[in-house]
């Protein structure tokens, strides 16, 4: 007996409506892969394998069979873990590294780096804008899976860096009937609950037959490690499907998230985190600065966020083998800023105990309209099998940010601090009014003969951003027009062989517009727009999934370059100007490996190695140490470990005596780092060790079927690490450890 499932349209960045599973005698044939994903391409996952994804080619294509690298985090993963946020949901991922801001400053944004870039993204097949002080912040409670692809992505998805992007895919309804309700606590006065419940809409056979609703629900409130901050969220998140026949399908999801207190964003000097200092004091014993400290003021301090959002996803697959994807999504946020931080200079060389700080704000709004559609084709030409993908998709965004000088604050003693400053805060002084927009239209074909798959796509778009920068009084201070087009390409080349081994090769390119600064064209006083930042990446690898089995390896080698950086003129007299010849180099090899062992047993796995590198420009930086400018050229860019290694895995006892019982966890090892441009100074390795323990209830009673206790430890040997450094004045620690359990209920 093999088991299929049928679905509704699993192209673009749709979600798969899946129906009753149907078994089917004499299958013939082996199938492109393992089929275990009872959700698709977008929807729930098995265990910690995903054998299927939209994400690197927007049909629906199994993973092994895909050109480029891939890696899925599983609903049952981001549980496993504990994930409270997107970062920490890729703390596993190989070549991707989070957590920037250190483990106090990751409640706020959505921040990471994929080989070595920072990486865009994506909800449900949606860019999410991007923006410090109003970006969305997605919980990890609404989310079925994220889907990460690694490196250039624009044939398919518009402007994005070289890295790659994250595709988070959200919860939508299904037609079979569930509830889910949990609460949390421990560390740091947490309190976390939600509920998740949906199912067919009953009363009217006709109603439950086509319709079917789910309605997210989930609150947070925890004091920040950081002392004196704190964390605070709630949303809803409902969401209805229409399904009139198995070919046909509309869901439409709503949002409206409340983040009143985001954690912590500031940073600690060098000088008493990533070296001991005496704190100015003659004599005096070295030592650190504690984990929990705070270099702001919780008089100044705020991240109010608010946010609503309304989604379609539309798909309708015709009878001649045509699918047709539509998905639009309307986002509001609304975000009030204000911080104190610290901005002392030359940190080896200062005195160690009074903490310059300087203090400004923002009142931000945004407004984002995103859409994608497009059409699927399956058909022969010859011994040809064409998979044709040809789409247009387009984002407006309206931003309006009114903001205050940042000026210098009281400074702070690190040895005795006193909160609860009565300082001034500045008053607004401009605001700017900036509209960002992109149309792409974009092509691909798969064409497969035999077991050997010919992928070939390309993509031009159209972007600009425009808008005045105002005073207060009114008066335009500058103002923005900044058109540009780029022409990105794909193509990639694999083969399956009957054991399961796939080796391929790609090429893959990506583009960033530049809204500022002038390339000198003959005119002393105004030049041209600069071009675009181009990327490109040559990628060869090797996917391995023994066949009738849940286990997927990936190892790949990848070599990127990112180009066309502003650098300053160097040619005399056009100090006012910029040369595109900056260009950062990446080579790397990673290797991944995700396996539902048994029933029993769950593992992932991998490691990532980068070598990353200013390879051109005429860029300088200051040392803070020596006081010396130095060239860019050569140096390693900041916050990029040189290598990562990570294992994960979980057991569940089902049978005797300790029946019910599930125990597990991992080690994340994070290699050195640069941390400043300079690369005067070195952030070391650090190992990390996470654990989980669970009891499922029901083993001790029939009553309690669905009851379930889980404990988390992350960090569990409560080791003291910085994570990371930007610069001398800013380093951050990684998360302390943190104790939760979760008593959960499932129907």
């Amino acid at each position: 007996m093999a088991q299929v499932s049928a679905q509704v349209s699993a192209q673009g960045a749709d979600h798969a409506v899946t129906l009753d599973t149907l078994s089917v005698d004499g299958a013939g044939g082996r199938p492109s892969a393992s089929g275990a994903d009872a959700g698709g391409p977008v929807g729930p996952v098995r265990g910690y394998t995903a054998t299927r994804s939209v994400v690197g080619t927007k049909t629906d294509t199994p993973i092994l069979e895909t050109a480029q690298s891939i890696s899925v985090v599983s609903r049952k993963q981001i549980e496993d873990q504990n994930a409270l946020t997107v970062n920490q949901a890729l703390r596993y991922t190989p070549s991707v590294t989070t957590e920037q801001r250190g483990g106090s400053g990751s409640t706020r944004l959505e921040q990471f780096l994929i080989r070595g870039f920072q990486a865009p993204l994506f909800l449900d097949g949606m860019r999410l804008p991007g923006n410090r002080d109003a970006g969305p912040s997605v919980d990890p409670f609404r989310l079925e899976r994220v889907d990460i692809i690694k490196g250039p992505a624009s044939v398919l998805y518009g402007q994005s860096g070289p890295g790659g992007i994250v595709n988070l895919v959200s919860k939508v309804p299904s037609f079979v009937r569930h509830g889910e309700i949990f609460i949390q606590g421990g560390d740091y006065n947490t309190v976390r609950g939600g509920v998740d419940v949906g199912g067919p809409i009953e009363g009217h056979s006709v109603l439950a037959d086509q319709f079917a609703y789910r309605i997210i629900a989930a609150g947070w409130n925890a004091d920040g490690p950081a002392k004196t901050t704190s964390i605070e969220r709630s949303f809803i998140n409902p969401s209805v499907t229409w399904r009139p026949s198995a070919d046909t399908s509309l869901t439409v999801i709503g949002l409206y998230q409340r983040d009143p207190y985001s954690g912590y964003y500031g940073a600690l000097p060098a000088k008493g985190t990533l070296f001991p200092s005496n704190f100015g004091v003659a004599n005096g014993p070295l030592g650190r600065l504690p984990r929990n400290f705070y270099d702001g003021d919780p008089n100044i301090e705020r991240s109010d966020r608010t946010q609503a959002s309304a989604t379609y996803i539309f798909d309708h697959r015709f009878d001649d083998g045509i699918r047709v994807h539509s998905s639009g999504r309307f986002l509001r946020t609304l975000g009030d800023y204000r911080s104190l931080y610290d901005s002392t200079k030359n940190n080896l060389g200062w005195g160690g105990r009074f903490l310059n700080r300087s203090m400004g704000g923002t009142n931000v709004a945004i407004d984002a309209f995103t859409n994608d559609n497009n059409l699927v084709a399956n058909f022969e030409t010859g011994p040809i099998a064409h998979t044709v993908l040809v789409g247009l998709d387009h984002q407006t965004l309206y931003t309006k940010t009114y903001g205050t000088p940042f000026v210098d604050a009281p400074s702070l003693d690190l040895l005795n601090p006193v909160y609860g400053v009565e300082a001034s805060f500045p008053a607004f002084s401009g605001h700017t009014d900036i509209t960002s927009q992109q149309t792409g239209i974009y092509f691909q074909d798969q064409l497969k003969i035999d077991r050997l798959t010919l992928t070939l796509g390309g993509r031009y778009d159209w972007a600009s951003q425009t808008g005045p920068t105002r005073d207060l009084a009114g008066k335009v201070v500058s103002s923005q027009d900044a058109p540009s087009e780029a022409f990105t390409g794909r193509a990639s080349l694999l083969y399956l062989f009957d054991s399961g081994i796939a080796p391929y090769v790609s090429y893959s390119e990506a583009f960033e517009p530049l809204v500022s600064g002038q390339i000198y064209n003959g005119n002393p006083t105004f030049g041209r727009l600069p071009d675009p930042i181009t990327s490109r990446q040559f990628e060869a690898g090797v996917k391995y999934q023994p066949p009738g089995t849940d286990i997927l390896l990936t190892a790949a080698a990848f070599d990127i370059k990112r180009q066309n950086s502003l650098s300053p003129d160097p040619v005399p007299g056009r100090q006012t100007f910029s040369v595109q010849t900056g260009e950062v180099s990446v080579q790397g090899v990673e290797f991944e490996a995700r396996a539902n062992i048994t029933e029993n047993l769950t593992v992932i796995g991998g490691f990532s190695l980068i070598d990353a590198v200013n390879s051109a420009g005429t860029s300088k930086t200051l040392n803070e140490t020596t006081g010396q400018n130095v060239e860019l050229l050569g140096l390693r860019p900041i916050q990029v470990p040189d290598t990562t290694v990570s294992l994960f895995g979980n057991y569940q006892v089902r049978t005797g005596l300790f029946a019910g019982l599930g125990f597990g966890g991992g080690f994340r090892y994070l290699g050195g780092s640069q941390g400043d441009a300079a690369n005067s100074i070195k952030v070391p390795a650090n190992l990390v060790v996470d654990a989980v323990a669970s009891y499922d209830f029901s083993y001790l009673s029939p009553n309690l079927k669905g009851v379930q206790l889980q404990v988390n430890a992350q960090n569990l040997l409560d080791e003291t690490y910085v994570q990371s450094c930007a610069f001398q004045a800013w380093c951050w620690y990684g998360a302390p450890r943190t104790v939760l359990a979760t008593l959960r209920y499932r129907w």
